[in-house]
């Protein structure tokens, strides 16, 4: 009976009511977000354009927003609704929203490691923390790209300059141990620090945005208006195989993955490194259950002249 009693309760808080306040295409499951694609220059001319604003790339999960006075929902890249992070992260926003009113953010949720390091997962960073023989378990960190909704406007029909200000401005109201606005650089001075400092922090890149542009929902390569430069490979790649060494109490020892190429399989050697013990649980799942169909994001600094992974590293499943 008191399962019962949760699922139903998960079941009426995740129900998709129609909000009011909020036009067709930012209803819970509607929202299609914009996506960056692979800049196709150098990252030194997206600092010296006065256009272009840039941003540090955070190493987590994409993660809409949308809160009201009654309920907080919460939406995947794919549109795909999504559980709370955790209690604190829907008190403070369901306090904020009581506050301002409706309002739509656009971020990134990840776990931060006692190293400082990025993760997709609770799991993935609990993984570092032992490492370091530290116990405390990683808490959900939201950093605030911007805002789509605000104030009563439908900021889609806005500049991405005034869809940052507006994030910027409800993050003002949010919990610093749990909240983030994701810091933008705007002059050449600052764009070019933001470049340095993740270079030799080893992070993934940078986004980089039209700050004129109008709301491009998906990817979309002709406007150029929201592009990514990376310092790291990252690559969706298709578990062939998983190979197993009797007496170490893993799930298995190595992913054998390949990349998908005009309709043909490419090997692309073994992957070890990035796992937790859930990551792995759920992978053997899967495979077990249908060979061949599970994907996995994976991030490495290139590809050896045999076509291999070079310092490969599992970041997360592909949904």
């Amino acid at each position: 009976m008191r399962n019962a009693k949760v699922v139903r309760k998960y079941y009426v808080l995740m129900k998709l009511d129609n909000i009011s306040e909020l036009p067709s295409h930012l209803q819970p499951r509607r929202i299609k977000t914009m996506q960056a694609v692979d800049a196709p220059m150098e990252r030194s001319c997206y600092i010296n354009s006065p256009e272009y604003w840039g941003q540090a790339k955070r190493d987590g999960s994409r993660l809409i927003v949308i809160a009201t006075p009654d309920t907080i929902y919460y939406q995947s890249r794919s549109r795909k609704m999504k559980r709370q992070p955790c209690g604190e992260i829907n008190q403070a926003l369901q306090e904020v929203a009581a506050k301002l009113g409706t309002f739509v953010l656009d971020g990134e949720l990840y776990y931060r490691s006692v190293t400082g390091s990025e993760h997709r997962s609770s799991s993935q960073a609990a993984t570092i923390n032992a490492t370091k023989n530290v116990k405390i378990s990683p808490t959900p960190m939201y950093a605030i790209f911007k805002a789509l909704f605000f104030d009563g406007k439908d900021l889609t029909i806005a500049t991405e300059a005034e869809r940052i200000a507006a994030g910027e401005s409800i993050g003002e109201y949010l919990r610093e141990d749990f909240f983030e606005v994701l810091p933008t650089a705007k002059s050449l001075e600052e764009k070019t620090e933001l470049a340095l400092k993740q270079e030799s922090e080893g992070r993934e890149g940078e986004i980089w945005v039209l700050k004129d542009c109008a709301y491009q929902a998906g990817k979309d390569k002709h406007s150029q208006a929201m592009l990514r430069t990376k310092y790291c490979l990252e690559l969706d790649l298709v578990v062939t195989d998983l190979t197993s060494v009797k007496g170490t109490g893993r799930p298995f020892s190595a992913a054998i993955v390949a990349q998908e190429v005009e309709g043909k399989l490419v090997p692309r050697g073994s992957l070890v490194i990035g796992f937790s013990l859930k990551d792995m649980q759920e992978i053997v799942r899967r495979h077990t259950a249908k060979p061949g169909s599970v994907k996995i994001t994976v991030r490495c600094l290139g590809l050896t002249e045999n076509g291999k992974l070079w310092h490969g590293r599992f970041i997360d499943l592909c949904e």
